[in-house]
């Protein structure tokens, strides 16, 4: 049986760039993180704010309106007896709209508070919460649906014992979407409102609870006024925890976020608390966060999301230690080749999926001479645009590499070149070539970098009119030539993963490569292998009058 290392580690390697390297990482905490420490659900607080006796409106929580309706009754309710009271006192109706406003707070925070464990011992007995503020300091932000402030009094308690001292705190806390951060780490940011235990800590003028505001935060989230924390959305991967995604606001920014960058991709947390639901309803509810939300699916227990924490948070030294301690290693490097025919989209792909180590297409800037069909290239330009891509090739893969932890989408595989070889002979070696080129005898490289390969095919109609549009010349019969190379290179490789994108948008390319990268079996493929038996005897000569292949 796999461990949890093994199981997770594609998600873990590519949070842990995500949190060491990129600084992209971010945390999103829902009403379930709030729950164990007895702070009452949506339902239940609507229901005590009902009976309190400043409020006496038990009987609209009994109507079969939602919740948010209930809420925004219950405080109608209660503003126009505080409004009716000063209207018979004499009193100033606009100050008794603004002090029944401070009123409901209060009302809303001993109901939230009633029955919340508040003690350091409590708070610390939640089931994985102090295992996961080290992650908080590092995270870029902290997202918090939650009214609640035991997360900042869990940091506070973890400084003590962790004799973390000076003038630093290592948080900051907001609730305003629209300020500037002082920090880069360590945000807590709270876009429904902040109620702390202790009100003299500071907390946001309103919260988001009833009808009206659920209402309003849509339109601000339509109108820009959310626009920080879609921004948050776009760029940050996200790990979401006690959250169901039943957030109106949080739905829509998430489909919203899903529809503007479908190459960017979150994770959500399904806690566990005995045992995992079956197979069938893990995969159905796997594919239908990651089809309407882009959210990858983990089905954790407490245990595991401690295990999670630790090993996010762990230095490159000791995450490669755990990984060597594995009975048979843990592979903390996969890399997947984009290949096809030109045109087919590779370099687009790059363009939207950034969350991942990327490698374009070239290391240098592009020379002129790739835009002009192999088969009008003069002798000379030939030998000169072999010589510049051997010299990328060698540079990219150099850097590819280097990385050592991590998941890579490259565009182009080593042996694209191949695709373009006069005939078998010159295909032989332009294959030494490459070699030659990519794992040079005095080079700090031993190999071509191995990789899954992933093959985006189009018909040649649709081609012709994409490439038009960037200015390269192919004619149909070029085209259909070219990808009859392509598809002959691949044919009997059973480990390939093809897309025919004739018929699919951009976003749906985009969404199954995540697919194959995220859910996928990986299966590399040696390209140095493949190289070195195409090559076989070939001789690779010195630069004459008659150079082999365009390798664009």
């Amino acid at each position: 049986m796999a461990s949890f290392l093994e199981e997770n580690i594609k998600t873990l390697v590519h949070l842990r760039r995500r949190l060491h390297e990129d600084n992209m990482l971010a945390l999103c905490f829902g009403a379930g993180v709030s729950v164990n420490f007895g702070f009452p659900l949506w339902g239940k607080l609507v229901e005590e704010i009902g009976a309190h006796p400043d409020v006496d409106g038990k009987h609209l929580t009994e109507t079969s309106e939602g919740l948010a309706i209930q809420a925004q009754l219950l405080y109608q309710r209660f503003r126009e007896n505080k409004v009716e009271a000063a209207r018979a006192a004499g009193e100033n109706i606009a100050d008794a709209k603004r002090m029944a406003a401070s009123q409901w707070l209060h009302i809303v925070h001993q109901c939230l508070y009633r029955k919340a464990t508040v003690d350091d011992k409590g708070l610390k007995d939640h089931p994985y919460l102090w295992d996961l503020l080290p992650l908080v300091k590092k995270s870029a932000m902290t997202i918090n649906y939650n009214f609640d402030d035991s997360v900042e009094r869990l940091l506070y308690l973890f400084n003590a014992e962790n004799n973390v001292g000076g003038d630093d705190r290592g948080f900051e806390v907001v609730w305003k979407p629209s300020v500037q951060f002082r920090r880069q780490k360590g945000v807590i940011y709270h876009p429904n409102g902040f109620l702390p235990h202790r009100l003299s800590d500071g907390f946001s003028d309103d919260i988001v609870f009833m009808e009206q505001e659920f209402a309003d935060q849509l339109i601000d989230v339509a109108d820009g006024h959310y626009a920080s924390l879609l921004n948050h959305f776009s760029k940050q991967t996200v790990v979401f925890m006690g959250l169901s995604v039943s957030d109106s606001s949080l739905k829509h920014v998430l489909r919203t976020s899903a529809r503007n960058n479908p190459g960017h991709f979150h994770y959500v947390v399904h806690y566990c608390h005995e045992k995992k639901p079956d197979a069938a309803y893990q995969k159905a509810l796997s594919e239908a966060n990651f089809s309407l939300y882009n959210l990858v699916t983990l089905f954790f227990t407490a245990d595991e999301i401690k295990e999670f924490s630790k090993l996010l948070v762990a230095e490159r030294e000791a995450f490669a230690e755990r990984c060597d301690n594995e009975p048979n290693g843990v592979k903390t490097r996969f890399r997947y080749y984009l290949t096809g025919p030109v045109g087919a989209g590779k370099s687009t792909m790059l363009e939207y999926i950034r969350c991942l180590d990327t490698f374009d297409e070239w290391v240098d800037r592009k020379t002129p001479l790739l835009v002009i069909p192999q088969e009008e290239l003069t002798d000379a330009q030939r030998a000169e645009v072999d010589d510049w891509i051997n010299l990328q090739f060698r540079k990219k893969n150099r850097r590819i590499s280097e990385v050592r932890q991590g998941i890579s989408l490259i565009d182009r595989s080593p042996i694209d070149p191949l695709y373009f070889a006069t005939d078998e002979n010159a295909k032989r070696i332009r294959a030494k070539e490459l070699i030659t080129a990519m794992v040079p005898r005095e080079g700090n490289v031993a190999k071509i970098a191995p990789g899954h390969l992933i093959m985006l095919t189009c018909d040649v109609g649709v081609l012709q009119p994409r490439l038009r549009a960037r200015e390269k010349r192919y004619s149909l019969e070029q085209l259909n030539a070219h990808q009859t190379k392509v598809d002959a290179q691949w044919r009997n490789c059973a480990s390939v993963t093809h897309i025919d994108t004739t018929h699919m948008t951009v976003p749906e390319v985009v969404k199954r490569v995540l697919e194959i990268i995220l859910f996928e079996n990986y299966d590399e493929i040696s390209f140095q292998e493949i190289c070195q038996e195409t090559g076989g005897e070939a001789e690779v000569l010195p630069r004459g009058p008659v150079v082999q292949s365009n390798g664009a």
